[in-house]
């Protein structure tokens, strides 16, 4: 722990600099420092870069969206990968809520873009039935 030497605030001693004024351990205050209630920019830096007469994504467009429900983490994993290495860009849950919840049941999620949803609901079904009749074959 120590002592901004700025504000007088007590900062863990992880942090280099003070949560509360953004000053270093020596003195130093960071001129890009903002305090985490500060005002929002007005205006969002990722529209400025934004090309002539595009409009930029609407948040929803680019919302997560769970496309499966794993029975664990391993499968969840292994399809995530799978769905992107056929293009369509996916993540898996990294924790099994089963754990957590104790008996309530919530299966490690697969998920996917908005925009990816449709495509990766196909891949899956065609994943399901080549699996299921690779199954029937071998079992």
């Amino acid at each position: 722990m120590w002592t901004c030497p700025k504000c007088a605030s007590k900062v863990d001693s992880s942090f280099e600099i003070c949560w509360s004024c953004g000053t270093s351990v020596d003195g130093v205050e960071d001129p890009s420092f903002v305090t985490a209630d500060a005002e929002p920019p007005s205006e969002s830096p990722l529209d400025l870069d934004m090309p002539e007469g595009e409009e930029p994504v609407p948040a929803h467009e680019g919302e997560l969206v769970e496309c499966y429900w794993a029975l664990d983490l391993m499968q969840a994993k292994f399809l995530a990968d799978k769905l992107s290495e056929a293009g369509i860009p996916a993540v898996a849950d990294t924790h099994d809520m089963r754990e957590a919840l104790g008996s309530m049941s919530s299966s490690p999620r697969v998920w996917v873009s908005a925009e990816d949803l449709e495509n990766a609901q196909n891949w899956l079904e065609d994943y399901d039935r080549q699996h299921q009749s690779e199954h029937g074959r071998n079992g």
